[in-house]
């Protein structure tokens, strides 16, 4: 059996939750008896897998259209994302497709508007050509039936993994620093993040405390403005695009992490975050997998959040309890335990197919 897995270039740098299920699938694959192909990772150009408006086109339409047209085959096709499965018409083996989430904020700028409009045509082929569609979490397996009406008998439930890399570095000290990694987007909600800031000034003056907010996206210089108005530019730091050999010192530089996102499709910083010791908050009513978010701290709003910000901080009890929580919980999430519930699922639709070869042989007979 050969499996194709439709994915961008793997350059060893993900830049977001795409990139690193596909990093941490393949590295799981690469681990186990299937055969696999991965026809991306030889471009013509030098495209960067994310973060360029033509990244989508390149990888996901020409680049697997020219092995198509060069008469490679496979028995198993796997986009790993939605975008990825635009080309499902013309592929001949079983299809798999994994879907992350249904995105219901509204897109912010004309590349997103762009992207978004693409990755739509994907979906669309994907609902109609996926043999199975792999949700990443009981919530998005939810999203997708209630959205597009699919009979559960196509959908399944594989959650993504972390990197064990991702680990606690005992080497590196605390200071305080309140922590956030991520897209700068509008589905964050980072302005919660920045607020709540504003509230821990306000009630613990005497607290030393600072906010770290890693990443890059069109909400960037907004949220610069509203730190700015708000005049916490001595307690909120951008730091911009974290590289990702320095991720793991980066995750162990915060005390906590807050993810106060409206919504995720599964929500990898979590479980990156506790991996590394570091308790989670994130926002009540969120629409984000309550397994993922299992070990989190939940907050009601941007009073309650620095309250448990302030209480954590200063109570080393609670805080050892919640690190010991957090680790517990992050260590289910194992490359291993992923790529080998999806190779069952590669097994499944291959003995399915041959099923059907040798009864249409014997019809023919």
């Amino acid at each position: 059996m050969n499996v194709v897995i439709l994915c961008r270039r793997l350059d060893g740098k993900p830049l977001n939750g795409f990139d690193r299920y596909a990093h941490n699938l393949v590295e799981g694959l690469t681990k186990s008896e299937v055969e696999v192909t991965l026809p991306n990772q030889d471009p013509f150009f030098k495209v960067k897998p994310s973060g360029s408006i033509i990244s989508p086109p390149f990888y996901d339409v020409l680049m697997p259209l020219w092995h198509i047209i060069k008469g490679e085959k496979g028995d198993v096709y796997h986009a790993l994302t939605d975008s990825q499965a635009i080309l499902f018409p013309l592929m001949k083996g079983k299809k798999i497709v994994t879907m992350h989430h249904i995105d219901k904020t509204p897109a912010v700028g004309i590349k997103e508007k762009i992207f978004r409009s693409f990755y739509a045509l994907g979906t669309k082929m994907s609902v109609k050509y996926a043999d199975v569609i792999i949700c990443i979490s009981e919530q998005t397996k939810e999203e997708v039936v209630s959205a597009y009406g699919i009979e559960e008998s196509r959908l399944t439930v594989i959650p993504h993994a972390v990197s064990g890399k991702f680990c606690i570095l005992p080497e590196i000290k605390k200071k305080n620093i309140v922590g956030y990694v991520g897209a700068l987007k509008n589905r964050k909600n980072l302005e919660f993040l920045i607020r709540t800031a504003a509230v821990y000034r306000d009630k613990y003056p005497d607290e030393e405390i600072v906010f770290h907010i890693c990443g890059e996206g069109p909400e960037n210089e907004r949220l610069k403005n509203l730190t700015d108005k708000l005049q916490l530019n001595h307690m909120v730091e951008f730091k911009g695009r974290v590289a990702d050999e320095d991720i793991v010192k980066t995750y162990n530089s915060f005390s906590l992490f807050c993810l106060p996102s409206f919504q995720e499709g599964f929500g990898f910083p979590v479980i990156e975050a506790e991996r590394c010791g570091v308790p989670v908050l994130t926002v009540k009513g969120a629409m984000m997998p309550s397994e993922v978010t299992g070990a989190a701290i939940e907050c009601d709003d941007e009073e309650s959040m620095a309250s448990e910000i302030h209480h954590m901080l200063t109570d080393k009890n609670s805080y050892l309890v919640a690190v010991e929580a957090a680790k517990k919980h992050a260590d289910q999430y194992t490359i291993e335990k992923m790529a080998s519930a999806t190779n069952e699922i590669y097994q499944q639709v291959f003995s399915c197919q041959k099923k059907t070869a040798a009864t249409a042989s014997l019809t023919d007979s």
